[in-house]
Order: structure tokens, then sequence, then C-alpha cells
């Protein structure tokens, strides 16, 4: 029995260390990676980066292609449809 209990505790210690090396530090790092991500200075760069996007696609004479435009009026016509706005 004592060798059984001994036996056990390594094999569940071992367990343990095995799942605090793999499952724990992947979840530390996509952590980390997420926080880093929505940090304010990169949401400030991103929506620098939209605005200035935004600027480029004002001074252009077309900003869709004419699939793209289909496709999109196409959605917004359900989404009234379904707001019940006149369409």
């Amino acid at each position: 029995m004592k060798k059984f209990l001994i036996k056990s505790s390594i094999v569940f210690l071992f367990c343990l260390l095995f799942f605090r090396f793999t499952v724990i530090s992947l979840v530390n790092d996509y952590e980390t990676k997420l926080t880093t991500h929505l940090s304010s200075s990169n949401i400030q760069e991103l929506k620098v980066d939209i605005f200035n996007e935004i600027k480029k696609a004002n001074k252009k004479d077309k900003i869709l292609h004419q699939d793209d435009a289909e496709i999109l009026g196409y959605f917004l016509k359900k989404v009234f449809a379904e707001l019940n706005f006149r369409q």
C-alpha cells in the first residue's frame, strides 16, 4: 500500500508539473498578447490608421467596386427590411 501511495503521488506530481508548464504557460502567453493588442496606444494607432484610410477613400471617385457595392446594397436592404425602415 505504501508503494502505491508513493507511485501515485509521483505520478500526480508529474501530471501537475506537466499541466503547469504546458497549459498554464499557453494561457499566460495568450493573455499577454491580448493585453498588448488591447492597450490604449494600440487602439489609438488603429484609430488613426482607420481615419487615414477613410480620408484616402473620400478622395477617390468610387470607393467600392461594382461587386462590393451590389453585395453591400443587398445586405443593407435586408437590414433595413428587418428594422422596418422604408426603402
